[in-house]
């Protein structure tokens, strides 16, 4: 499913919608993600074909955009998203666990902790990105523009803190499986599915953007980084 994600962007509105995990489940084969979520793999390809047709031409394509475009799309897209939620819903779980936290203990105080964790953990990870990373990125495509020779990094190859912040996004995909278990798949228990819709609803919205900014870098920009540096 990766490649398909990576090859035909305008089919991963297709892959969300029957919750087929093209990031951190990319190795599978579409024909077993379908049979495992129980959707008829013809209804899927049928929609994917739908998908390209209608597809708008001018919808970017990030494995020819320039790197420098891509990474800026990335930080004014996810990075501004998740900087203008993670508080939001930091607010949101405090009241959830303030309001139910002796009814619900087993689900709302955890889930409180382990949100706080992933928010304290993605932030840094944001800064990290647009602080280290992506200068050094930008420094690589600059000089490969120009002609000029490729710069030489005191810790080795970019693929090292490229490597960091894989590590990175495999911690934060373990962050919201426990959420995911946490809230029985965004329902919650009993009565908390309709006094906490709002939270949950969020927290899904969250997962969702991070299976699509993790994609753009760890399947599209670092990549095409490692191709840039060694070629």
């Amino acid at each position: 499913m990766r490649q398909i994600a990576v090859e035909s962007p305008a089919m991963i509105g297709v892959l969300e919608k029957y919750r087929l995990d093209f990031c951190w489940a990319g190795d599978k084969s579409l024909e077993a993600a379908a049979a495992e979520a129980g959707v008829p793999l013809e209804t899927v390809l049928s929609e994917m074909r739908r998908a390209v047709t209608q597809c708008r031409a001018e919808q970017a394509d990030w494995n020819t955009a320039g790197l420098d475009v891509l990474m800026q799309h990335i930080v004014v897209r996810h990075h501004a998203y998740l900087r203008k939620e993670l508080p939001l819903m930091e607010r949101l779980v405090t009241r959830a666990r303030e309001a139910r936290g002796r009814a619900d203990a087993n689900t709302l105080v955890p889930l409180e902790k382990v949100f706080r964790f992933f928010k304290r953990e993605l932030e840094n990870h944001l800064r990290r990105e647009e602080g280290v990373l992506f200068p050094l990125i930008r420094q690589l495509e600059t000089a490969a523009r120009s002609g000029a020779e490729l710069p030489r990094f005191s810790f080795g190859p970019i693929a090292n803190p490229i490597g960091i912040m894989e590590e990175d996004h495999d911690a934060e995909r373990r962050q919201m499986q426990k959420m995911l278990a946490l809230t029985g798949n965004y329902t919650g228990p009993g009565e908390a599915a309709n006094a906490f819709r709002s939270l949950f609803e969020k927290l899904q919205a969250v997962e969702l953007d991070m299976r699509l900014h993790v994609h753009l870098e760890d399947h599209i920009l670092f990549p095409r980084v490692g191709v840039l540096e060694n070629q």
